[in-house]
């Protein structure tokens, strides 16, 4: 017996047992010889699927049967109750149809395992295509946010009004893309800070998620005369950065990770420093800080008590 069967046995309606014979043996003397066998076979069927089978059989067969009455009252509310509380499983399906293959339910039975079968052969291919669309957008997202943080770092790094004030700024690429293209600048009387936000899913992760990152371009100011501009990415932002120029996730709440990322933002960083100013650079790192030196300009790359890793441009020049 089938483990749906099992279960339906336990649910079923008490049917008669062989001493229910004794009392038809009188009614079977004046019914037909068919009519009292197929109620015998009912009678003495071993299981609750035969059981099911023989009620059936007598019901379609015996129209005018002696014991229809009897049978139709076990049978409707034990198919009725194995039906909705087995019938609803593959395997539970499967044994309705072996032994009711055209009982009330049968059609319905049918109906849901075809469903069942699509959804097995289809279902895996449909998670496999919407994890590679959900793949190829990530990867779209995530790129635009890497290369937000590196172009705004080549800006930055190239700006040419250094201890000017912010009117001079303003006229240069860096001012164009800082002060004119949207989301417009915050400022107050120690310089302005820039917003991006990005938005992207992780789709590789054992529970997929969204991620959200920020990146603030921050310009300081003293005495209205430009002195430095920050990349702020907060909460640990190297590792969205990371996600988005590399193309693959990271676990930032792995140390091994995190320390690893550090260590990659650093050289990319140092990389886009020495591409763009040329000449002689040097290096040094203390405290956790890679500080990279070029003539009158220095990008110190590290992370802040507050946990935000920081890009920070500062002139040099008095």
């Amino acid at each position: 017996m089938t483990r749906a069967l099992m279960l339906a046995a336990g649910l079923s309606l008490a049917a008669p047992t062989l001493g229910s014979l004794g009392c038809a043996a009188t009614r079977a003397t004046f019914a037909a010889p068919r009519d009292y066998a197929a109620y015998r076979q009912w009678v003495l069927a071993d299981g609750f699927g035969e059981k099911l089978a023989a009620a059936w059989a007598y019901l379609r067969v015996q129209e005018r049967g002696e014991w229809r009455d009897e049978v139709a009252r076990w049978f409707f509310p034990a198919e009725q109750k194995f039906w909705t509380e087995a019938g609803r499983t593959p395997g539970g399906a499967a044994a309705y149809l072996q032994y009711l293959p055209d009982g009330p339910h049968a059609e319905e039975e049918r109906t849901f395992l075809r469903a069942w079968e699509i959804e097995q052969r289809e279902g895996p291919l449909r998670a496999k295509k919407a994890l590679e669309e959900a793949r190829k957008k990530a990867e779209v997202a995530r790129k635009a946010l890497g290369e937000a943080v590196e172009a705004w770092t080549r800006r930055a790094i190239a700006v040419g009004s250094w201890r000017e004030e912010q009117k001079q700024l303003e006229a240069g690429a860096f001012g164009d893309a800082y002060f004119r293209a949207p989301p417009a600048p915050i400022c107050d009387q120690d310089g302005c800070s820039k917003y991006l936000t990005f938005t992207y899913p992780v789709p590789e992760m054992t529970t997929p998620i969204d991620r959200t990152a920020v990146l603030e371009v921050r310009v300081e100011t003293t005495a209205g005369l430009l002195t430095a501009v920050s990349l702020v990415l907060p909460k640990r932002g190297f590792v969205q950065w990371l996600e988005g120029t590399e193309g693959r996730p990271i676990d930032g709440g792995d140390p091994s990770a995190r320390a690893e990322s550090i260590t990659r933002a650093r050289n990319r960083v140092e990389t886009i420093v020495r591409e763009v100013r040329g000449g002689a650079c040097t290096t040094d790192e203390a405290d956790e800080v890679r500080r990279i030196t070029c003539g009158d300009l220095r990008v110190a790359i590290g992370t802040s008590l507050a946990g935000d890793d920081v890009i920070r441009i500062v002139s040099l020049a008095p």
